[in-house]
């Protein structure tokens, strides 16, 4: 029996709404939040781009170890390594085993519960019986936390395999990767949605993206008895267009599955493949708009032509799976050890921190229940005296969030005076020192001192160089730029400018650095970064914010 653990950013990460039925029977946390005891500590190990504290035993930690080393390798074997977005802190995972209560069971509002296998109806039948976890994920733009019940999975399978960060690095790549690869990837209709990872027989894994089923299960099964059976697949002309994904999402997201396994892993009539060809075609779509003309060069067929070719794969998608061979694991057996109490306070008080900013107001008890648990742990080690830059970072944040701004900003200056990497940790720790400099009324150039200015521009820079695609690094940058003592200079905004490279399809950005660039005195440079950012503009909003400035220009 295989098992599959999806970490991709929830629907609670994701989208803090909820209904306030679901917000009324949140599952509590005291499992989750208990420090180390003797008998039962918490446990430690890393795998690359991973750090894990958990509760299970030895057994199941070392098979979740190497579950991670082969989901790192199984992303490479679906697409090269620049497909991939990196952050600046590896990924945290929680795992921890509470026993299921009679009738506890997922949904939404209770993500760190568990539910029993389809056909369990809620009681485990015998000793072959598995729970399987749905962890969710919470995070802040360059720190990722999951979080997840693992009671009862079984140690020793050779089938345990995971996901729990595809989506995150996809959608975090820069330049951004266009809307409907992403969703041909992990949407609903997507390669990596039901991907699995098999052993095979004399050894070597296998990465197993499985048959599609197309419009319904009697539709795919009337294709399957007849390759001819007709089948509708709209075309590329309108799916490529604005509002076609509102229009008819389920059919979108189905279209944009085909299209990316028929890009990725179909063939030519010779027998050869056009996978270069379609990998280019979506790095150039990532800096603008995707035309007939920019499809034609890299494929070497108009929509016509590639929607008929689609409408035949549909054959091959709905016949079996695509197994692709897993590049061999890396990293070898993870060191695990039992985990520090500064450790514990600081990953776990920081998914208290980030669970309880997410659950928003919808349920008061419950946020205030993740906070209460995370100041207690922060509170804990930080009376130790801890010089510990990462603790202080995660404390420094979730100070700032309670609105404790002295101690944060303390902790905030420990944690990046020692070089901690925590982007986040010194864009904060800049706002709060552009918020102390800037007058109650704020006028514009010459409100911050040199000084302030200096300092506040030398941690969004050392942001920079640890995350060089986080948004609020360049947001920020663009305010206190407003408020400088001096007019910047071109050399300072082409810093700022860079931003436009990076997220071209963020029009409220470019508007805003051609705006200063028009302030400042340089109206050339503003001309150039809105006619840029309109070369791209795919959605009304956009056009029509960008095209007010050039309205309001002449």
């Amino acid at each position: 029996m295989a098992l599959v653990l999806s970490g991709a950013l929830s629907a609670r990460g994701a989208d803090s709404s909820r209904a306030a039925s679901e917000a009324e029977d949140t599952v509590r946390l005291e499992p989750v939040f208990v420090e180390a005891a003797s008998l039962n500590p918490w446990m430690y190990f890393r795998v690359p781009g991973f750090e894990v504290i958990s509760h299970c035993p030895d057994d199941f930690n070392r098979t979740y170890a190497r579950a991670l080393d082969r989901a790192n390798a199984a992303k490479l074997a679906v697409l090269p390594e620049d497909f991939w977005g990196k952050l600046a802190t590896p990924m945290k995972i929680i795992l921890y085993n509470r026993e299921p209560g009679q009738g506890d069971g997922f949904n939404r509002a209770k993500p760190i519960d568990l539910s029993w296998l389809a056909g369990d109806e809620g009681s485990p039948q015998g000793p072959y019986s598995i729970v399987k976890s749905y962890p969710t994920v919470v995070g802040d733009g360059d720190t990722f936390i999951n979080c997840g019940n693992y009671w009862s999975l079984l140690s020793d399978t050779k089938d345990f395999y995971l996901d729990p960060d595809s989506e995150i690095l996809l959608r975090s790549r820069t330049p951004q990767l266009p809307v409907w690869f992403v969703a041909g990837l992990v949407g609903p209709g997507g390669l990596l949605t039901g991907r699995v990872i098999e052993p095979s027989i004399g050894g070597g894994d296998t990465v197993v993206i499985p048959a599609v089923v197309w419009g319904s299960k009697a539709a795919t099964e009337a294709i399957l008895k007849d390759p001819k059976a007709p089948r509708t697949v709209p075309g590329l002309k309108g799916f490529f267009g604005e509002g076609a994904a509102a229009a008819d999402p389920v059919g979108w997201n189905a279209e944009a599955g085909l299209l990316v396994r028929w890009g990725l892993f179909g063939r030519e009539a010779d027998g050869s493949d056009h996978r270069e060809g379609f990998l280019g075609l979506v790095r150039a779509s990532c800096s603008g708009p995707l035309t007939e003309e920019l499809f034609r060069s890299f494929l070497s067929r108009d929509f016509a032509q590639a929607d008929a070719e689609l409408r035949a794969y549909v054959t091959a998608a709905v016949s079996g799976p695509v197994r692709l061979p897993l590049p061999a694991d890396p990293s070898g057996a993870a060191e695990i050890r039992e985990a520090t109490p500064t450790e514990v306070a600081r990953i776990v008080g920081d998914w208290g921190r980030l669970e309880g900013k997410s659950v928003g107001i919808q349920n008061v008890a419950y946020q205030r229940e993740c906070l209460e648990q995370a100041d207690r742990l922060f509170e804990r080690i930080y009376a130790r005296q801890t010089s510990d830059p990462d603790f202080l970072a995660a404390f420094g944040l979730y100070a700032l969030q309670v609105g404790d701004m002295k101690r944060a900003r303390e902790t905030l200056e420990d944690a990046t005076g020692a070089g901690v990497v925590r982007p986040r940790a010194y864009v904060e720790l800049a706002r709060i020192r552009l918020r102390d400099a800037l007058p109650f009324a704020e006028q514009g150039i010459g409100d911050l001192g040199e000084k302030d200015y200096q300092e506040i521009l030398r941690l969004l820079r050392a942001a920079e160089r640890q995350m060089p695609d986080l948004l609020a690094i360049y947001q920020l940058r663009a305010h206190a730029m407003e408020h400088a003592p001096a007019t910047p200079g071109l050399a300072e905004m082409a810093g700022l400018e860079k931003a436009v490279g990076l997220f071209p399809r963020n029009a409220r950005l470019a508007y805003k650095i051609a705006t200063l660039y028009k302030r400042f005195g340089y109206p050339d440079a503003a001309s150039r970064v809105i006619s840029r950012s309109l070369a791209v503009a795919e959605d009304t909003e956009s056009r029509t914010l960008l095209g007010s400035f050039v309205s309001r220009d002449r």
